[in-house]
């Protein structure tokens, strides 16, 4: 099967953003344009051969072809895309139809699991539709009878008419008739019509059996709107699909998903170097492990200076929450040329793939695209799409060898930012659910798990997971804003920097509450997922859980709360549900203890 992509359109409705290149060539959230986007997950998909039409800017398209060596490309031109539609260019692809194709307009968007619905999909030719959408006014929408597609027009507003989007699978058969007829009204012509416009006159002898994607996504960019609207809506179903393997031997997950002849780079704590160095003695790798728990700059240099020293296929990440930020970080600076490029923050995509393994049950980092480094003494936070893992795996086993302090300040990290996302402004019905999984499961499984029961453990590390997931749709608030300099100053871990900090915070949030009821009713449900509807009860609950901990005593020393406050990111700090005043975050901080 092959896939055919229509680029030959200007892009005219998308203002300053198709000025100097294709409208497929327009970035992502994570950096990749649609282009490589849509190739990816095709190609992910089985399709090695593509028919691209292209128009204006068509070097791009070249370029980008030219980075998935493994595939096959063949380019067709419209030279007279300014004014002719895409039916000219479906006419001049005409001699590489010669198989059955999924064809595709090239400004779709669409996540990966829709792909493999298609191509699963029992009929052999199949279009795609919504029937809970309302019909837009100036888009396609196709005519069905019996599911069989009659019509596709943007006229149409029967009640036998649907939401369609332009992503076909199509046997050589159908193609075939549907080509043929494109030919006869270029030859008469008709060369400023849709392609569907000669559907229209054969769909009769046509069987193109309508499919669903109502609960998938795809969508097109006209202009400007679509593309922010579309810029935020992916994403969500990104995350989703990122694969979790749960596996009782990580290692053989490993080489499951990697090639016998891939160049790998591991990173990992150093008391996993021996292991590795064990597993992978038959691969070809690289091994990176001098970095601290809290990783600096510095640290992250050294990585990707020996990251850039071979042509490595695959990171792969196996420890705490710092190996795989570690490896994010490494992942992202390796594609810049300019070192500074990184601090400000100006990451590219990069495709690199990525396979987490987290051996703590701490902060879901496999599951987020959130990494965390130190520089100069101050806490950097990367946020950016492809530093998503590409596939995670979730290995109960690891636990068990963790030390008494990392399993309590990890499984710490894990409550709290579960209860952090829930009550955060950017919570939504599916990130509060991960939230209430995670805080339900360690709650069930806490006092085992440090008593070292290991039936608990595959609960426990998928808590972890949960949280992440969680923070990666809400990011954290207040208490882990206030919690980094805690950690590098008083050199505690993350999470019991993060325990000293939210239960001040979360009483402060219930005084605020009683003028504020719709933070009320978010602290009430936060309640409930705790077991009690009593706010002040599900405070009792956590301080209990943390008291259990028996961590070290910690006190703020007095002279420390001036820096302390001005550390306090503020960026997280508008997260929180209400906003907290100078003299609030003092108070906050110069009341910790535990």
């Amino acid at each position: 099967m092959k896939a055919l992509i229509f680029n030959s359109g200007l892009g005219s409705r998308m203002a300053g953003l198709t000025e100097n290149n294709p409208k497929c060539m327009v970035k992502l959230y994570n950096g990749e344009t649609i282009f490589e986007r849509q190739i990816r997950i095709l190609s992910e998909c089985g399709i090695k051969d593509f028919i691209i039409t292209t128009g204006p800017f068509k070097e791009q398209l070249y370029d980008i072809a030219n980075k998935f060596r493994n595939l096959h490309f063949d380019f067709v031109a419209n030279d007279d895309y300014k004014k002719t539609n895409y039916i000219v260019s479906m006419n001049n692809a005409n001699i590489f139809l010669d198989d059955d194709v999924l064809l595709l307009h090239g400004d779709l968007v669409f996540n990966k699991n829709l792909v493999i619905k298609l191509l699963e999909n029992k009929n052999e030719s199949v279009c795609l539709y919504d029937e809970t959408k309302s019909l837009p006014e100036k888009d396609f929408k196709c005519r069905f009878k019996d599911n069989k597609l009659l019509e596709v027009s943007i006229n149409i507003f029967d009640n036998d008419c649907y939401a369609f989007q332009p992503l076909y699978k199509l046997s050589k058969k159908d193609l075939t008739l549907w080509k043929n007829k494109v030919a006869e009204f270029v030859s008469a012509g008709y060369v400023n019509v849709y392609a569907e416009n000669a559907l229209n006159e054969i769909s009769h002898k046509l069987n193109i059996q309508g499919m669903s994607y109502k609960n998938d996504y795809i969508d097109e960019i006209d202009n400007e709107i679509d593309y922010n609207r579309v810029l935020n809506e992916i994403k969500f179903f990104d995350y989703r699909e990122q694969p979790i393997t749960v596996s009782g031997d990580y290692f053989k997950s490993i080489k499951e998903l990697i090639g016998f002849n891939d160049n790998i780079f591991v990173v990992c704590s150093n008391r996993l170097t021996d292991s590795v160095k064990k597993e992978f003695v038959d691969y070809e790798y690289s091994l990176f492990t001098d970095f601290t728990s809290n990783p600096k700059y510095e640290e992250i240099k050294k990585g990707v200076e020996l990251f850039k020293k071979r042509d490595y296929k695959v990171i792969i990440s196996i420890g705490g929450g710092s190996a795989i930020d570690v490896a994010k970080c490494i992942k992202l600076f390796s594609s810049l040329e300019n070192e500074y490029d990184f601090l400000e923050k100006k990451f590219k995509y990069n495709n690199m793939r990525h396979i987490a393994v987290p051996t703590t049950a701490g902060s879901g980092s496999e599951s987020t695209q959130i990494a965390v480094m130190y520089h100069k003494g101050k806490k950097i936070s990367i946020d950016y799409g492809c530093a998503l893992p590409d596939h995670a795996i979730l290995c109960s086993d690891a636990l068990k060898t963790l030390p008494d302090y990392q399993k309590k300040s990890t499984i710490l990290d894990s409550l709290c930012q579960a209860v952090e996302s829930f009550w955060s402004k950017g919570a939504t019905e599916e990130s509060k659910e991960y939230s209430k999984k995670c805080i339900r499961l360690i709650l069930n499984n806490y006092k085992d798990y440090l008593n070292g029961k290991e039936e608990c453990y595959e609960d426990i590390i998928t808590a972890s997971n949960y949280s992440g997931r969680a923070i990666n749709i809400t990011r954290t608030t207040a208490a882990h804003s206030m919690s980094y300099k805690l950690t590098t100053d008083y050199n505690i871990s993350h999470g019991h920097a993060v325990a000293l900090c939210i239960i001040p915070v979360w009483k402060l949030l219930l005084e605020k509450s009683n003028s504020d009821n719709a933070l009320k009713k978010v602290l009430i449900d936060l309640a409930c997922a705790f077991g009690t509807e009593d706010i002040s009860n599900s405070i009792d609950i956590i301080s209990e859980f943390i008291t259990d901990m028996k961590l070290p005593n910690i006190r703020i020393d007095t002279k420390d709360i001036d820096i302390l406050v001005k550390s306090v990111d503020l960026n997280r700090m508008n997260n929180n549900p209400v906003m907290f005043t100078y003299d609030e975050i003092y108070d906050l901080y110069k009341s910790y203890k535990l």
